[in-house]
């Protein structure tokens, strides 16, 4: 599932430190006076970030915010941008979109291009001003005719969803390739599926596979997952490989797979434990198909029998959306007596209020 992303702190520690530099706290301490000394807008807008990110200096979001406004209101569009995020995030300042909005246009006007990203985000989630596609499409346009990856895949995905402008699944796949070739793994996922489904392109799973697989070695879990659900019933051995890589990052529909990889052992050793051990993973996110599962392994397996907890599994699993549970209950509460499934609706409500914190 493909989601629209609100940039972060990212946009504005590009170009701000080399990677892997890290000054020194005594000519941290010299540039701190040559900020309150110079009036430097870049320099107090770095000095914001070190008290953002704790880096020779305490933690600090309201001294943040003061150093970054110094230097917005000299009109360094970094600073600008980054202090609309603080206002979206409510971080050093109370939680304000329509400052938000204010300082991102401050800078998008200026042509930035991840301050246009945002502004169009806001107005795609109608925070701070009012809900308006057309304006999205202007604002994500200007970034993406700058080359700004993220603000391609989004543009894409207006293209795709007919959202202020007409529904084009080639101008989709135009946008989304344009971000997909930077290494942006959000647009190489979108792109994958737009061959899977021969949106916009004509049909080609291993177009498909290609731009999962690049995602995917991002350490992307969407890409791992769908890389894994191409290679499954063919090379079993690989869909494990990137269903695991998926699941280990907490993915629970790799979570699910992956438990169902090991209860049939399809490119795993069969292994009752291991599938309880993935299915409950993803169970506990609220995945109705792996709770549902795990009922059924808590009801046949040897080692597990439990047919309390298999009861709860399934009641939790018809709570998320699962229907036609009627057959699951008719087979289990044969084996129980009114009591275990009077504890067993109890050990389901518990499980449930403690957001599956609490359910042994």
């Amino acid at each position: 599932m493909r989601i629209l992303i609100l940039l972060l702190a990212s946009i504005a520690l590009s170009g701000c430190y080399k990677s892997g530099y890290q000054p020194d706290i005594k000519a941290k301490t010299n540039e701190i006076i040559h900020f309150t000394e110079s009036r430097d807008a870049k320099a107090q807008f770095n000095l914001g970030l070190m008290y953002l990110s704790r880096k020779g200096v305490p933690q600090d979001d309201k001294q943040a915010v003061k150093w970054y406004r110094k230097a917005a209101e000299q009109g360094y569009v970094p600073a600008q941008t980054l202090l609309g995020l603080m206002y979206t995030n409510g971080k050093g300042v109370p939680q304000d979109d329509k400052q938000a909005v204010k300082w991102y246009r401050k800078a998008a006007e200026q042509g930035y291009a991840p301050a246009q990203t945002n502004l169009g985000w806001m107005y795609e989630n109608g925070k701070g001003v009012p809900q308006d596609d057309k304006q999205v499409v202007k604002w994500y346009r200007k970034a993406a005719e700058q080359g700004y990856a993220l603000a391609q895949t989004n543009l894409g995905l207006m293209y795709e969803n007919g959202k202020g402008v007409p529904q084009d699944d080639k101008q989709a796949v135009n946008w989304y390739r344009k971000a997909a070739e930077q290494g942006y793994a959000d647009a190489q996922i979108s792109l994958g599926l737009m061959y899977k489904n021969g949106k916009g392109v004509p049909q080609d799973d291993k177009q498909a596979v290609k731009w999962y697989r690049k995602a995917a070695e991002q350490g992307n879990a969407d890409a791992q997952y769908k890389l894994g659900s191409m290679y499954d019933g063919y090379q079993d051995k690989q869909a494990t490989k990137w269903y695991r890589k998926a699941a280990e990052q907490g993915y629970a529909d790799a979570q699910f797979n992956l438990g169902l990889m090991y209860e049939k052992g399809i490119g795993v050793p069969q292994d009752d434990k291991q599938a309880v051990k993935w299915y409950r993973k993803a169970a506990e996110q609220g995945d109705g198909s792996a709770q549902l599962y795990l009922g059924w392994m808590y009801y046949r397996s040897k080692m597990f029998q439990d047919n309390k907890q298999a009861y709860m599994w399934f009641d939790l699993a018809k709570y998320n959306g699962m229907d036609d549970m009627k057959y699951n209950f008719d087979i289990i509460t044969k084996n129980m007596t009114s009591r275990d499934i009077s504890e067993a609706q109890e050990k389901s409500k518990i499980c449930l209020e403690s957001d599956y914190k609490d359910c042994d």
